[in-house]
């Protein structure tokens, strides 16, 4: 039957012109090389040493490169031993001749044109057939290390994959680096990350890793329309999560852990009324909410804002960074606090801090501390967390969020202000985790800054849109890696991890699992910026660990209390309470041994199972 108008036949594809060409000189050796046999088939005067090799000791063979009539009498007769010897002995040298010419002109073409190579039997040893050449014509190698630091991918790098290599695929052969005519060999070559995307239009990067003991495989499909997201499938009943591999790949969400644990669920009802409650009132309200912010922040001066938010079971964390910073010197104009109840805003603007009150929209959430990451409270002051950054962002400013359990050993702001800093639209602190959950960036949501532009202003309106995720998810963190994801791929928004191994930006990862690096900054001989108290389970907790280490500057008195239960000074005077509530040295106490501490705490009992002693 003929193929369809306009189709190609599998063999008219097989062949280009210049292959054409190749099979025409293979045909000239084999024209040659056969009238070589063929003159000798027809025989000559004389025996040649092959042929007298050929019929040693047959009868009348002489020595003298001669033949007797006897001799000549073998060869011319028709079935005779010699003549059969004769002709394959032909036939062996005409074939060694055909393979050695038929070897020179593929090693020539191949100069030319990657087609796969001739072996001695004609057989292909290219790495990538033919069948694979519509998407991936060569690869090659570059060390993971050179790549990531000559494209700064903003993901967080894994420091312990020294030595190991990225592979690149070409799709066409234009992209092949320049004086690379075929990287198509068995031997994958090793460029710079320079050399081998010079010829690069574009790259599409796939970061990717074989998160716990699964047997991962990744599919590569050429020829097929572009996606930008990678689709996951999992052998798993497709009525019941988690791995197992009796039954076949089924779609599979990227928060479905092999054991079944679903990261990331579609919202309830409840979710989502819930937050169509909040939003709502925002929406109503959100004209004059943004008049009135842009007229507080014009009035505090500055370009950047630092913003905080807290409620007052946070209170005395606030209290503590205003008065360690206080300690060091630090102005604080740049700070704008979003506080979700008046008792909270009492306190900060006593403790002389510039706040943004609005009741309409912080109602509903509770004024009591959270009790663990992820409770009921904990996910109402999320609401507040994602607000108050989207209303500043969205009046053009660039912002420092920070959560309120930071202190600084430097201002940040000349961290980020800096000119010479590569210019992302968004830098955030290395949360540290590694989980599934938090691909690809591991951002931690308590401390990141904010250019304002069209792409971030975008990124925080979506993510205000998102509540119902965030109160399905327990967190912010969760919807705002995936928007970043998305935003990334989608609009270019350009963002930066502050790697946990820089000793700039530490936290809890750092606190709790790298004692040699809490050990610098307890003999303040570390170039930490900030210290953000992190991957600590509740309010308590934190207080203790500031302790320890000599960071808390808050008096008892102060501690969970109202301005009015502090000082006789009228309510709303600015600055009242810094003198009664804040120790120019820090107060120092040891509660657990087996946590960073400035001084020695041996006696002290251990909080983490088997602890061992940080000093």
């Amino acid at each position: 039957m003929a193929p369809p108008l306009g189709a190609t036949t599998k063999s008219a594809r097989r062949f280009n012109p210049s292959t054409l060409v190749f099979i025409g000189a293979c045909s000239s050796i084999l024209s040659f090389y056969g009238g070589v046999y063929t003159g000798i088939k027809v025989g000559s005067a004389q025996c040649s040493d092959s042929v007298e090799a050929a019929g040693r000791g047959l009868k009348g063979v002489k020595s003298d490169r001669g033949c007797t009539p006897e001799c000549l009498a073998e060869i011319r007769s028709k079935d005779g031993d010699l003549q059969r010897n004769v002709e394959a002995l032909a036939r062996e040298k005409v074939n060694e001749g055909i393979m050695n010419k038929l070897d020179e002109l593929c090693k020539a073409h191949l100069s030319k044109e990657t087609i796969p190579k001739c072996d001695s039997n004609n057989e292909e040893t290219t790495l990538l057939p033919r069948s694979l050449t519509h998407f991936a014509t060569g690869l090659v190698r570059v060390a993971k290390d050179d790549l990531m630091s000559t494209i700064d991918f903003g993901v967080p790098p894994n420091p312990d994959t020294k030595g190991l290599d990225a592979l690149i695929v070409y799709n066409v052969k234009d992209a092949l680096p320049s004086g690379i005519s075929n990287a198509n060999s068995p031997e994958i070559p090793l460029l710079t990350a320079t050399n081998a995307t010079e010829n690069c239009d574009t790259l599409n990067v796939v970061l990717t890793n074989n998160p716990g003991p699964t047997r991962q495989c990744l599919a590569l499909v050429g020829s097929q329309y572009q996606s930008y997201h990678v689709q996951r499938y999992m052998r798993r009943d497709k009525h019941h999560s988690g791995l197992n591999s009796k039954f076949p790949l089924e779609l599979t969400s990227r928060g479905l852990t092999r054991n079944g644990k679903v990261e990331f669920p579609p919202p309830s009802p409840t979710d989502v009324l819930d937050h169509q409650e909040s939003l709502r009132t925002y929406l109503n309200n959100a004209d004059g909410i943004r008049k009135k912010l842009k007229e507080t922040i014009d009035g505090m001066g500055v370009k950047t804002v630092v913003v905080l938010t807290c409620n007052h079971g946070q209170s005395e964390l606030l209290m503590n960074f205003v008065c360690s910073s206080r300690s060091r010197g630090f102005d604080l104009k740049n700070v704008l606090v979003f506080p979700t109840d008046i008792e909270t805003k009492e306190l900060a603007e006593g403790m002389g801090l510039t706040t943004f009150y609005e009741e309409t929209i912080m109602a509903s959430i509770p004024k009591g501390e959270a009790k663990f990451y992820g409770d009921i409270i904990f996910r109402k002051v999320m609401f507040a967390k994602v607000l108050c950054v989207q209303l500043v962002n969205e009046l053009s400013h660039d912002l420092l969020f920070m959560d309120v359990d930071i202190v600084w050993y430097k201002d940040p702001l000349l961290y980020f202000e800096n000119k010479t800093l590569p210019d992302f639209d968004i830098y955030f602190q290395d949360d540290g985790s590694r989980q599934e959950r938090y691909a690809p960036y591991s951002a931690n949501s308590g401390f990141y800054y904010v250019r304002q532009n069209e792409r971030t202003k975008h990124l925080f309106r979506h993510l205000l849109y998102s509540g119902d995720l965030i109160n399905a998810w327990y967190s912010h963190q969760q919807v705002l890696i995936a928007l970043l994801a998305e935003y990334n791929s989608l609009l270019g928004l350009s963002v930066k991890i502050l790697a946990k191994e820089m000793e700039e930006f530490p936290g809890g990862v750092q606190y709790h699992r790298k004692n040699e690096a809490m050990k610098k900054i307890m003999r303040r001989d570390s170039n930490a910026i900030i210290f953000h108290m992190s991957w600590t389970t509740n309010k308590d907790n934190k207080l203790k660990f500031f302790q320890q280490m000599g960071e808390w500057h808050v008096q008892d008195k102060c501690i969970g209390k109202r301005f009015d239960e502090i000082t006789n000074e009228p309510v709303g005077t600015k600055g009242a309470l810094i003198q009664p509530c804040c120790s120019a040295e820090p107060i120092i106490k040891c509660h657990y041994k087996d946590k960073p501490s400035i001084i020695p705490c041996k006696d002290s009992p251990s909080i983490d199972r088997n602890g061992e002693s940080f000093w």
